[in-house]
């Protein structure tokens, strides 16, 4: 499930809303994506995104959302911890970022 936030004729965001895993024991638990245009960060677009996942989730019978984020985005890290996401942890070297490895910080907010 896909969600767009619009100004005029412009996409300026999309989130997504994943089933987490395959496997039975993890039904109900939904991983997501956000992404803002760098031009409209900081300007509420990530929150009504948010805010439409959280709506479609709970009609799906989603009761968890998971996200996972680069420490060093404060940003959405603000974004998150206002909408009632909390940190799980830190996956050291999850990932690679212009050639290096860089650290992914879970977070989780149950519905």
């Amino acid at each position: 499930m896909c969600a767009c936030c619009r100004k005029r004729d412009r996409v300026i965001g999309w989130a997504s809303l994943n089933p987490y895993s395959n496997r039975c024991a993890y039904d109900g638990v939904a991983d997501i994506s956000v992404y803002i245009s760098r031009e409209y960060r900081g300007k509420g677009a990530g929150g009504k995104l948010l805010s439409a996942l959280e709506k479609v989730a709970r009609e799906n019978n989603f009761h968890k959302l998971v996200l996972f984020t680069f420490p060093f985005n404060g940003l959405g890290q603000g974004l998150y911890k206002k909408m009632g996401y909390s940190e799980v942890g830190i996956f050291q070297k999850q990932g690679v970022l212009d050639g290096e490895f860089v650290d992914v910080m879970a977070l989780e907010k149950l519905l």
